[in-house]
């Protein structure tokens, strides 16, 4: 039996299909954060991540394309860390 990491570290077929967006861009952006980050995000980050997979592209495009802040008000503190922690990965 796979113990936790193992199972952590391979996302699953329907986590990287949810990183499937509109834009070639996000596509590429959060399914390469899964790939390669995902197994070292905490259960908090994770909670977000999946958060984060259900604002609108359009949202999403300013955060990770135009490295807009989330508001903090709106979106809490915990999407503000993960968005900053997927665009200190992202190199361009």
């Amino acid at each position: 039996m796979a113990d936790e990491r193992t199972i952590k570290q391979r996302p699953g077929k329907q986590l990287l299909w949810r990183c499937r967006r509109g834009t070639k861009e996000l596509d590429l952006i959060l399914s390469t954060f899964v790939a390669d980050y995902y197994h070292e995000l905490s259960k908090n980050e994770e909670n977000e991540f999946n958060k984060l997979l259900e604002v609108e592209d359009t949202v999403l495009t300013e955060w990770l394309c135009y490295k807009v802040t989330p508001a903090s008000q709106t979106y809490g503190q915990g999407m503000v860390k993960i968005v900053s922690r997927i665009l200190s990965t992202y190199r361009r």
